[in-house]
């Protein structure tokens, strides 16, 4: 019998031709900007969505090699040496995964998403070796985005449970109106029950595109929960939804050479996780 090998599934950097990122540049004027016309036309496109997953709420997430100056490879930020403050730029891209909003403080702009715990470690100098040509003076200053509503956020603080591989963000946009709330199931789900996720696997995402994938659930243990459904590299943190919109799940291994089976933790351990580390991150 052969022998099914699983495998934590953030995407590091693979394809050269899709190292284009997008940045938010426009500063908040008293009449309606470029970028808020685009926002809300997002909307109204997202809105025609009459699935259970909410399109607003999916965040891609990549981790890039900061720099002082865009484009400018000699100004590339040091740990030890250069201050995260002043180092603004996203220079080369590291790593990808997928997160789901679950949490918004409109009255404060912060946003909160899950997405797993592999995704938020640190960069180890492997990773980064594997993932860029490039040669460092010593370890750089990487940052982290989420990419939402057709702008690129940095990630102001997160908290990880790396036992079940989740991890909750926390980044602050004007446009957070945009997103919801979503509630966690207090139930586990059945086996052939219908699922759907959200992904941006392989570096696939555009700010106009959404990727819906369906599948069903395969059971739960006393750990974990299995479903059959499309996942690869790039689709770790993809929230699991149920048919009443709630998560169930959130990725975190699939299966290696066979894209249709994926596992994640349980609701339970999902909020229990993401109440107390928001309350740690609201404050």
């Amino acid at each position: 019998m052969g022998v099914v090998m699983f495998k934590k599934i953030a995407s590091g950097f693979m394809l050269s031709f899709l190292c284009f990122v997008q940045i938010s540049c426009c500063s908040i004027n008293s009449y309606k900007s470029s970028n808020d016309i685009y926002v809300s036309y997002l909307d109204k496109k997202f809105n025609k969505n009459k699935g259970k997953v909410i399109n607003q709420n999916f965040v891609f997430l990549q981790k890039y090699v900061m720099t002082k100056n865009q484009n400018d490879y000699t100004q590339i930020c040091y740990k030890e040496k250069d201050s995260y403050a002043e180092c603004n730029d996203p220079l080369v891209p590291i790593s990808s995964a997928s997160g789901y909003i679950v949490k918004v403080d409109k009255k404060n702009n912060d946003i909160y998403a899950l997405t797993a715990a592999h995704w938020c470690e640190e960069v180890t100098k492997n990773e980064l070796y594997d993932s860029t040509d490039l040669i460092f003076d010593g370890m750089p200053i990487i940052g982290y985005f989420a990419a939402f509503m057709g702008s690129n956020f940095k990630i102001k603080r997160y908290i990880m449970d790396p036992v079940n591989d989740l991890c909750l963000i926390k980044f602050s946009s004007k446009y957070a109106k945009y997103a919801k709330d979503v509630n966690i199931s207090n139930t586990d789900p059945n086996i052939g029950d219908k699922v759907y996720t959200i992904s941006a696997p392989m570096w696939s995402h555009e700010a106009e595109l959404r990727q819906h994938y369906e599948g069903k659930s395969s059971g739960c243990d006393d750990y974990e929960c299995a479903f059959t459904i499309p996942a690869t590299y790039g689709s770790s943190g993809s929230a699991i939804i149920n048919e009443n919109g709630e998560i169930i799940s959130v990725i975190s291994r699939a299966a290696v050479e066979f894209n249709n089976y994926a596992m994640g933790a349980k609701p339970e351990a999902i909020k229990q996780f993401s109440e107390k580390a928001y309350e740690t991150l609201r404050r």
